[in-house]
């Protein structure tokens, strides 16, 4: 399940905290790429993996280059390929945010709320520790709690 930081302070010290996600998918995550990825780029995008660093647009059928991903799907990618690092999603679009806290593992970070209408089952980690949080309106309040 994905771990929630919502203050950096809280982020242990062997963990990089990861800001600049295109920067970071362009010169790690883009290497790493396999099959494992169609099915985030497909939900998150639309567009189809046609090879390691080409996708195929939803609009028109272009192929493009990897790197024409949305900082959304890319930080999903992150997450997938480095779930030991944390990421900010405070780029992310709803569709990426879903698609992230429904991940088996992973960490990231945000500096104001981030809740998606799904079912949800996340760790969150703030000054008093850590707790499992399964609940839209649960998560909604650990979110405005002020630490």
């Amino acid at each position: 399940m994905i771990t929630i930081y919502k203050s950096k302070i809280n982020i242990p010290r062997d963990q990089e905290l990861i800001i600049m996600n295109d920067w970071f998918f362009d010169k790690n995550t883009v290497t790493k790429i396999d099959d494992k990825a169609k099915k985030a780029i497909a939900d998150i995008d639309g567009c189809s993996l046609n090879s390691r660093y080409k996708i195929i647009s939803k609009f028109n059928g272009a192929v493009l280059d990897i790197d024409k991903l949305s900082t959304g799907c890319k930080t999903a990618l992150n997450i997938m390929y480095y779930p030991e690092q944390v990421f900010s999603v405070n780029e992310c679009g709803d569709n990426a945010i879903s698609y992230i806290y429904q991940l088996k593992e992973g960490n990231v970070y945000s500096s104001y709320p981030i809740i998606p209408f799904i079912n949800i089952e996340v760790r969150c980690v703030d000054d008093s520790g850590q707790r499992i949080i399964k609940d839209y309106g649960e998560l909604k309040d650990w979110w405005e709690y002020e630490d």
